[in-house]
């Protein structure tokens, strides 16, 4: 779109006036009669300029600075005449905006319930002091059994002669008064591999279901190879029982199991099992009694093992004569 009050201005025309109008057709005619009246009324001034103007604005001269100036007697034009006003748009009238709802009701303050006293228990907890503690949080032990006394010195040689040997370690043990006499001897690693070879074919086989089913079975079959003898001191009863599982296992041993019928690949600690149970362990009592003898000498040889790094303990084994 043009704008037609930035136009470039016309340049001055000079009409001849010896023109022979007699050889002119009519349209050129019409056009001399349109120019010589455009200079008759003087400069076209643009259409918004035009309607804003008043009174005719008096013409300022231009001073020519340079050659490139316009020529003498051009007059610029006043582009500072006002544009025409315009006509102020009356405020519309602005809707009246809907009044603001109202809060929500507030809720009243649900009923206190009652405190109720904490229990005895939570109280001596919650004062400072801890709970205690039943069994060892690294092994599982009965905190309740009384420590492992310190070896005696026949215990310590004794301890010692197997390790030196290379044989499994005996210690006998005195039941009911000194009536009743059981032995018990320490396992070799091969022992020990059988016993768990044989309750983890049971477990996959799906004889034992649980993780306590497992350890149960392990730590019977333990016993019923540890234990070499059981009798009475007043003759009712004697029970000796083989020092070793197997020649294999335990080639240092001087009596073995043996059954007439023999699986390598089951073993026969079942057939050991109903043996003990049916000639040796016949009751309840005494096969806990016996388990408890086992277990209590099964931590004094833990509690001889961790004496290793004691540098006494070979002095303390030589002061008595």
């Amino acid at each position: 779109m043009v704008d037609d009050n930035y136009k470039a201005d016309k340049p001055d025309l000079e009409i001849n006036p010896n023109i022979d109008e007699s050889k002119l057709s009519d349209d050129e005619k019409d056009m001399l009669a349109g120019l010589r009246e455009g200079q008759s009324s003087g400069p076209e001034l643009p259409p918004a300029l035009a309607d804003a103007q008043l009174d005719p604005a008096p013409q300022e001269r231009v001073t020519v600075l340079d050659a490139d100036s316009p020529p003498p007697g051009k007059v610029a034009e006043n582009i500072s005449a006002p544009f025409p006003s315009q006509e102020k748009m009356s405020p519309s009238a602005v809707e009246e905006a809907p009044p603001a709802p109202e809060p929500p009701p507030t809720l009243e303050d649900p009923p206190k319930l009652e405190e109720e006293e904490p229990e005895e228990e939570e109280e001596k907890l919650s004062s400072g002091f801890e709970a205690p503690m039943d069994n060892c949080p690294h092994c599982g032990w009965d905190l309740s059994l009384q420590t492992v006394a310190e070896p005696e010195h026949d215990e310590k040689m004794g301890f010692l002669h197997s390790v030196l040997g290379q044989k499994t370690f005996i210690q006998e043990y005195s039941l009911f008064g000194g009536k009743v006499i059981a032995r018990f001897r320490t396992l070799t690693t091969k022992e020990m591999d059988v016993i768990y070879n044989y309750v983890f074919q049971q477990r996959e086989s799906g004889d034992i279901s649980t993780i306590q089913d497992y350890w149960e079975k392990v730590n019977r079959y333990r016993l019923y190879l540890q234990i070499i003898y059981l009798a009475a001191t007043d003759g009712s009863f004697t029970h000796q029982l083989p020092d070793a599982y197997s020649k294999e296992s335990n080639p240092h041993g001087t009596d073995f199991w043996q059954f007439p019928a023999y699986d390598p690949e089951v073993g026969y600690l079942d057939q050991i099992e109903d043996k003990i149970l049916k000639d040796v362990l016949r009751t309840e009592s005494i096969q806990r009694t016996i388990s408890t003898y086992c277990a209590r000498f099964n931590r004094l040889v833990s509690k001889l093992e961790v004496m290793i790094d004691n540098p006494d303990f070979w002095k303390e084994t030589e002061q008595q004569s």
